[in-house]
C-alpha cells in the first residue's frame, strides 16, 4: 500500500553489523541523495564507551527525496543510543530541510 504522504523520517533497526547477512547500509545507500555521516558517527560514539563493539556498526544516515533515513543497530542499547542522538538533532535537521535558518 502506498503512503498517504511522504514521511519526514524513516528509521530502520538491524542489519548494520559486519556479518555477511547485514546488508541494510548497502540497501539504504543506494537510495540516498545526500549522506549525513556525522549522525552515524555520533551514534557510534555515544555507544562506544559502554560497548566497544558499537564501533563495528556500519550504520548510516542521509536524505532521500526529502526524507531523512537513519539506520540503527538491532540491539536495544544501539537503538536507545541512536534515538537519544536523533532526539537532539532531528528538530534542527527537519527545520533546515523545510528551509529554516541556521539558528539552533
Amino acid at each position: 500500500a502506498a503512503l498517504a504522504s511522504t514521511p519526514a523520517v524513516v528509521i530502520t533497526t538491524g542489519g548494520t553489523g559486519p556479518s555477511p547477512s547485514d546488508r541494510t547500509p548497502e540497501a539504504v545507500a543506494a537510495v540516498l541523495d545526500v549522506e549525513l555521516p556525522g549522525i552515524a558517527e555520533a551514534i557510534r560514539a555515544r555507544g562506544r564507551d559502554a560497548v566497544p563493539t558499537a564501533a563495528l556498526s556500519r550504520g548510516l544516515a542521509g536524505i532521500a527525496d526529502g526524507t531523512v533515513i537513519v539506520t540503527l543497530p538491532g540491539s536495544r542499547g544501539g537503538v536507545r543510543d541512536g534515538l537519544a542522538v536523533l532526539d537532539d538533532l532531528l528538530p534542527h535537521l527537519l527545520d533546515q530541510l523545510a528551509g529554516g535558518d541556521h539558528d539552533a
